[in-house]
Formats: structure tokens, sequence, C-alpha cells
């Protein structure tokens, strides 16, 4: 009887995870079917230059509210719930606000390098950054609520409007504001989808309220926040930094090459990573062991892996012209580079939650510190030692790998699993990856030189 109850709670689960992953692939495929257009409308700076303003967006909401977002998750209390929910959505719209008047200021006195208006970019700060957060608050009282339909529709309905409206817009003509109008009225619609499910009042200035939720998740604002601003700020620094070193343009191709890549890591080790953060956390609770469980799992997202990589390393620049057209050929070059760091970043993605489980939450936050400095040191060496982009991507790719393997080593050191183990199967991997994809690609050149066909560069 306890184990069929077990099996219809993992069952519903899996369901549950069904659900959202089939939305998550129905919007990645809407997506995959019309970058392409859109970046032959509008061309790879103007891609580029919305990717910097989303980054800015990301970074601004990683403190946006207070770090209090995840606390809706643990609230058990309807009305505790509701004077979250309304404190959090009136600071995001205070710091939107702010941010946005700001970033006025800012372009009325330093050039954007672009054609966009100073007020156009500072009320597209402010849309995005308000539209970005708020739609993580929604999805987190959702989520608490098991509304699972609903959040299964978010990424269909996101990319369809701006698959539809950007497309529409460019072939009418509205290359300079058509992208940003279609991406912002993607989210603004998707945003207004959760909220009818959602409480009508959304705002609050009653002092208690505050004063009751700082009280009662100051954790969250004294740990959450930082973590959130460190791990966002990591995230976000290529971005930065390829805008900074090297301009729009070639940001544009590294968006375009990353959101090709992102397809696999969104359909697959998204839902595989939930999955496992769940069953470690229910062994963690029963008294077991979870250390052999992670490195079998490992293991096996390594082999889910290795297949995929081979075909991205060896025939990337290809599927890229293919997509984009002639001109792409950098984007190209770029996705066959970041396959590998990719490749490890499928890893972190598909094992969700070990320092949380192991609590080793620390090793998260040196790891996310020390990318951060490996982003700068291999960009920077790019830009001012080698005067390469390419360089600077792979040094940048190098230290991330380097970094992975010493972090997952370190945890499996805290499990008491053999770390050199883990490392024999890293190296091997990659061995397979650099010789499948050599081996692929040659046979591949042979191929298309009898059908008279030239996509790739020798």
């Amino acid at each position: 009887m306890v184990e069929k109850k077990k099996r219809q709670i993992f069952s519903k689960k899996m369901m549950n995870v069904a659900k959202i992953s089939s939305g998550t692939m129905v919007g990645q495929f809407i997506s995959f079917i019309s970058l392409p257009i859109i970046a032959r409308i509008y061309g790879a700076e103007i891609v580029g230059n919305w990717t910097l303003l989303n980054s800015i967006a990301t970074i601004v909401n990683s403190f946006s509210d207070f770090g209090l977002t995840n606390a809706l998750m643990i609230e058990s209390d309807d009305e505790a719930s509701l004077s979250l929910y309304n404190v959090v959505t009136t600071i995001v719209l205070g710091i939107s606000v702010v941010s946005g008047f700001i970033a006025f200021i800012y372009y009325s006195i330093v050039p954007s390098n672009n054609d966009l208006n100073e007020i156009f970019i500072g009320s597209l700060l402010a849309i995005l950054i308000f539209t970005l957060q708020q739609t993580q608050v929604c999805y987190t009282w959702l989520n608490h609520q098991g509304k699972y339909g609903v959040l299964m529709k978010n990424p269909i309905i996101n990319n369809a409007v701006i698959g539809i409206v950007a497309i529409v817009l460019g072939l009418l003509g509205a290359k300079t504001y058509g992208y940003y109008f279609a991406t912002i009225l993607g989210q603004v619609i998707t945003l207004l989808h959760m909220k009818s499910f959602l409480p009508k009042k959304m705002f609050t200035l009653n002092p208690e309220k505050y004063q009751y939720v700082f009280k009662t998740r100051l954790n969250f604002l004294k740990y959450q926040m930082p973590t959130n601003v460190i791990s966002q700020v990591k995230n976000q620094l290529p971005v930065l930094l390829i805008k900074r070193y090297f301009g729009a343009e070639i940001l544009g191709y590294y968006s375009v090459s990353v959101k090709v890549l992102n397809i696999p890591i969104n359909l697959l080790a998204n839902a595989l990573g939930r999955v496992f953060f769940q069953t470690i956390s229910d062994m963690k609770r029963m008294g077991k062991e979870v250390g052999t469980f992670v490195y079998r799992n490992i293991i096996k997202a390594m082999k889910v892996a290795v297949i995929p990589m081979i075909f991205l390393v060896a025939y990337g620049d290809g599927i890229i012209i293919f997509l984009f057209g002639q001109g792409y050929e950098i984007a190209g070059t770029i996705l066959r580079i970041v396959s590998f760091q990719n490749f490890f970043t499928f890893l972190m993605m598909s094992s969700q939650g070990i320092t949380i489980t192991l609590d080793k939450q620390k090793y998260a936050m040196i790891s996310c510190i020390a990318q951060s400095l490996g982003y700068v040191i291999g960009l920077g060496a790019g830009a001012y030692i080698f005067h390469d982009f390419f360089v600077g991507l792979i040094l940048m790719s190098v230290l991330y790998i380097l970094i992975q393997v010493v972090y997952f080593s370190s945890l499996f050191d805290v499990m008491k699993i053999s770390w050199k183990k883990y490392l024999a199967h890293i190296v091997s991997s990659i061995l397979i990856i650099f010789v499948g994809a050599f081996i692929a690609r040659k046979l591949g050149l042979v191929v298309l030189e009898i059908l008279g066909v030239s996509i790739f560069r020798r």
C-alpha cells in the first residue's frame, strides 16, 4: 500500500514536469523557427543591443525583489502570502521606475552608439525590469498553488507573440524599434495571462505589511539576495564584456549561437534537474546517502550529452549558416567553441540542488565568483593581449570548464565518492567529443565535396 502511494506521488510529479516541459518544448520550437527569420530581418547588431538591455534588466532583477520572491514557495498562510505578494510587487515597481530614470539620465549624457532614443531606452528598461520580475513572482505563486497547466502555456504565449509581432513589424519596415516592441509585448501578454489567476490586489503602501515581511523573511534579504546578485552578475558577465570589448554586432552573433545551444538545455536539462532535485531531497529527508545516486546520474547525463556535442562541434557552423544565412559565419564558429562550455552547463543543470541538499551553498558561491573571474580574465586577455575575440572565447571556455571540474570534484569528495573516477569520465568524454567531431567533420567535408556543396570552413 505504501509502495503504491509512493508510485502515485512520483507519477504525479512526473506528469507535472511533463506538463511544464511540453510547454517549454513547444515554446522552444516556435523560437527555433522564428529566430532565423528575425535575425535575417533585423541583423546581428539589433539582436546584440537587445541582449545587452535584457542583461542589464536581469542584473537589476537579481535585487529588485530584495530576494523575497522564493519566500512565496514556503508561505502556508493565505493572508501572509498575499501580504508578501503585495510587498514584493510594490518594491519591484519602485525599483523598475528608478532604474528606468537612471538609464534615461545615463544615455542622455553618454551616447548609446545605436539609433535608440534615450527616453525609449529608459522606458523600455523600466517595463522590461518590471515584467521580467513580475513574471517570476507570478510563476512562483502559481507553482506554489500547483497551477502547472497555466505555467505550461507561458513559453508558448511568449515565444509566439515575439515571433509573430517581430516578423510582421520587420516586414512592415519597423526595423529600429520592431524587435524591442515585440519582445516587450510578449512579456506583457504572458504576464497578463498569469495575472488572471492571481489576486487582483497587486500593490500596498501599508507599513505594517512591510514590517511583517521584513521581520519574518529577514534571511532572504541577508542571504538569498546576495546569492542572486552574484549568480546573475556571473551569468551576464560574458554579455557585458563582449559588448564592452568587441561591440554590439559580435554580441549579436554570440547571442544567436547561445540561443541555439540553449534549446537542448531548456528542453531536457531543466526537466531532468527538477526530477533530480526532488529525488535527492526525498533521499536526504529519509536519511539515505545521495553520493552514489548523484554520481550515476551525472555519468548518465554525460552519455546523453556526448552525441549532440559531437554533432554541434563538428557541424555547428553549418547549422548556423543553414538557419541564418551567409554573413553569420562568426556565430557558427562561436557555437562550435562554446559547445564545450555548454556540455558542462548541461551537467550542472541536470544536477540542480546538489549544494542545497548537501548544505554546501558556499561551494556554489565560490564557484560563481571563480567563474566571474574566469570570464574577465579570458575575454580581457582576448581583447588586450591577443586582440582576438575567438582566442578570448576559447580562454573563457577553458577556465569555465576547469572551474566546473574542480567544483564537482569537491562535491564528490564531500559525498565520499572518488573524484578521480569522475575526472576519468570527464577526460574520456571530452576526448570522445574531440575525436568524434574531428572524424564527423572530415566525413562531412568529403560528402559535401562529392555533392559540390561548400558550407563549412576547413
